[in-house]
């Protein structure tokens, strides 16, 4: 049974959102997280500039290589035994090839491996489109016997240059060192006698003396040979202290004999000089194998 007196009262209560939909207020940011953000916008700054300057520099590296710097002379240093046609070839290079396609050390490489006769090349480039060969020759600092007759130049390092019939004027033969299958480019067969020969050739060509040794004797290690100037029959004994021997034979030279003086120079111990006279005669001897010398 219903109570009619009863009566149901509704009060308007006003409308609440959902909890979780409530705006909190902004909370203010610490001074630590400020200088934080400050470094995140920084650091992304910087790898943005990095990256655009990357892009740049490869969009730079494309059009020298597309459009600049291209080749359009080639300026090259001929020597006596390669001419600027020969060497410009063997280098590879072309008019209208990019200045920065090839590396310079490469083309030096390739230009020595092919002429043996080089002693030096030097490649650079001359902005905006020049490409400069520099080629030097080896200079010849003795000629050692051939086995088959004739004789084989080398430089001072012992490099085989070329064959030749006979010894040119102002380059001095060797005796104890022979050459059994001449190859241009190289070096002498590695042993006790053809490093002397190396060694001595090397002070001789430093004290600008090639031209005035007529011979240099090795035929026996303990009892090195050879002739300067013609008229001196030097005896160096064991090649060491090479430098200070033949700096002393200069001395000598130039101022202690007269300029017709024919002398033995023993220079042993270059703080200990003798200096007999002798013949033309006997120096020429001087240049046969030790074994084969008579002293007499």
């Amino acid at each position: 049974m219903v109570n009619q007196n009863s009566t149901t009262t509704k009060q308007n209560l006003p409308n609440k959102p959902p909890s979780g939909n409530r705006k909190r207020p902004d909370k203010p940011m610490s001074r630590s997280e400020r200088q934080r953000r400050k470094v995140k916008q920084s650091f992304r700054r910087k790898i943005s500039a990095r990256i655009a300057f990357l892009i740049m520099t490869l969009i730079a590296a494309f059009l020298a290589v597309t459009i600049f710097f291209k080749i359009d002379s080639i300026e090259v240093t001929a020597t006596e035994h390669y001419t600027e046609t020969e060497l410009i070839s063997a280098s590879g290079i072309e008019i209208g090839d990019n200045l920065f396609t090839f590396r310079t050390s490469s083309i030096e490489k390739k230009l020595l491996e092919k002429y043996p006769y080089l002693a030096s090349v030097s490649v650079t480039r001359s902005l905006p489109s020049t490409l400069v060969i520099k080629a030097v020759d080896s200079v010849p600092a003795a000629a050692v016997n051939l086995t088959g007759g004739g004789y084989c130049l080398i430089d001072e390092n012992g490099k085989q240059l070329e064959q030749i019939s006979t010894a040119p004027e102002g380059i001095p033969t060797v005796t104890g060192v022979t050459v059994d299958n001449m190859t241009e480019g190289k070096y002498l067969t590695n042993n006790s006698k053809s490093e002397l020969l190396v060694d001595i050739t090397k002070v001789l060509k430093e004290k600008n003396m090639i031209s005035d040794v007529n011979f240099i004797n090795v035929s026996c290690i303990t009892d090195v040979r050879m002739s300067y100037l013609g008229r001196l029959d030097v005896r160096l004994g064991q090649a060491d202290k090479l430098k200070e021997k033949i700096q002393m034979l200069i001395h000598i030279a130039e101022n202690e004999l007269s300029p017709s003086d024919i002398n033995t120079i023993y220079l042993e111990d270059p703080a200990t000089v003798y200096c007999p006279p002798t013949t033309l005669e006997k120096i020429q001897q001087s240049a046969l194998p030790i074994s084969d010398v008579n002293e007499t």
